[in-house]
């Protein structure tokens, strides 16, 4: 997968509590594509920041209940950090 398609990706992980568990597993490993990643020490340090914010979202949304719809908290706790630490992930694409 190319720059791009990381780049769209990384532009919708934090809509929901669904994309951003699903960005997080999906760049977990990305570190290992040296034509992708500049930096591989800089992208596992930072990609650490992103596992945590899904860690504790994740464990906030189990405890009530895992509702289908959870956007209201997410909005309001996460979001703004997962957007954040998405984009600052992204910059180190090469």
């Amino acid at each position: 997968m190319d720059r791009a398609y990381w780049l769209a990706l990384g532009g919708r992980a934090a809509q929901d509590i669904y994309a951003w568990s699903a960005f997080v597993a999906a760049t977990e490993f990305l570190w290992q594509d040296a034509a992708l990643v500049k930096d591989s020490d800089a992208w596992q340090a930072l990609w650490f920041e992103l596992e945590v914010v899904n860690a504790l979202a994740l464990a906030e949304w189990d405890e009530q209940g895992r509702p289908g719809d959870w956007s209201v908290r997410w909005g309001k706790d996460y979001q703004q950090d997962a957007a954040e630490l998405a984009g600052r992930l992204l910059a180190l694409l090469a």
